[in-house]
């Protein structure tokens, strides 16, 4: 028996049938559960603990699970309760104030100790045994469901439409303080990739600031896409990425890294990717630092990524953070080892 962490979105927690349903690429972490293992299920709108889910069964990236404890909004444990956030491994030496900010608590399905996992399942049920009730901000979470969709196929997604005036503003403010951060996020991407084995695509244009802060032996770089059977426009799509990392002429993963532009834009550069590419079964990651992560987030939640095929945008990408990148490059780099990224993602729920 092992514990993990599950995260739901409004739409998920009022849409629960004994059932979950994970992006096709959770698919390999989705794998790793056995029937019998605890999912402790957090609400991230709320800031709170809300279930107990036994994994019953597991097919692809769709889990079956008996509840235990499944808690009303209400009675859901707001994650800065004391006894838990003084206990807990990941908050207790942490500022309740920087609740928001716990790595932790940003990718679902990352594993509990048993510790950990033991202490939440038997506060969540000795929590619906009382029936105890905390009051919560039933507006904002009404606001939330109230922008929801009903795409095409019949998925139920949450949508915002992000105020353009802060918009504006914030993008301005940012423009001139992270194009040297940004550099060099790049360039520990594309020394990642080459220390595992990846051939490099950067857009030519930033080659030669990258290079002065990536400055290895050798620089195992794509030069262009001719020799890709591509239509012009995907190949066009593609050079603006701005990092690539390929395995014998196949894409293994796409960095979109947020620069001094509108969010917005590049947004919009992964959703023409996807709608040119729509069985395109490439990771792509939105890298930007974490004073820009919940703009993202919204960004990402416009009607026109929600709905669009073949599935929302918030499906297709993950977010990564500046720090994630620091943390997953600080660590030995194994051959063809792009899947060890992924404890460092989280997804744009």
């Amino acid at each position: 028996m092992a514990y993990y962490l599950v995260l739901l979105s409004p739409s998920a927690y009022e849409a629960f049938r004994e059932t979950l349903h994970f992006p096709e690429w959770r698919a390999p972490a989705v794998a790793a559960l056995q029937a019998g293992d605890y999912l402790i299920a957090y609400l991230p709108a709320l800031s709170r603990w809300i279930g107990v889910l036994e994994v019953q069964a597991v097919r692809g990236a769709q889990v079956r699970v008996q509840p235990q404890v499944w808690l009303s909004l209400a009675q859901g444990v707001p994650l800065t309760h004391s006894r838990l956030w003084t206990t807990l491994s990941f908050t207790r030496q942490r500022d309740p104030d920087m609740a928001s900010a716990i790595p932790t608590l940003r990718t679902t399905l990352t594993p509990l100790s048993e510790a950990d996992g033991a202490l939440l399942a038997d506060f969540l049920r000795a929590q619906a045994a009382s029936g105890q009730e905390t009051p919560y901000d039933q507006a904002a979470y009404q606001s939330l469901l109230a922008r929801r969709l009903v795409r095409s196929d019949g998925r139920g997604v949450i949508a915002a439409m992000p105020d353009l005036h802060d918009m504006h503003i914030e993008d301005l403010f940012y423009s001139n303080i992270e194009g040297r951060e940004t550099v060099r996020v790049q360039a520990l991407l594309a020394d990642a990739g080459a220390k595992m084995g990846y051939t490099i695509w950067i857009p030519h244009e930033d080659r030669s600031v990258v290079f002065r802060e990536w400055k290895p032996k050798q620089r195992p770089m794509l030069d262009s896409f001719d020799a890709f059977d591509l239509d012009r426009l995907t190949r066009e799509t593609l050079e603006r990425f701005d990092m690539l990392w390929l395995q014998d002429g196949q894409i293994v993963r796409a960095f979109e890294i947020e620069h001094s532009y509108s969010i917005y834009l590049g947004l919009l550069r992964l959703a023409d990717f996807f709608s040119l590419q729509p069985q395109a079964a490439v990771r792509v990651h939105l890298v930007a630092p974490d004073s820009r992560r919940e703009r993202i987030f919204q960004e990402v939640r416009r009607p026109c990524f929600s709905l669009m095929q073949p599935a929302p945008l918030c499906e297709l990408i993950t977010y990564l953070s500046y720090e994630g990148v620091r943390d997953f490059t600080a660590q030995p780099m194994q051959p063809f080892g792009a899947d060890g990224l992924d404890a460092f993602v989280e997804a744009i729920e």
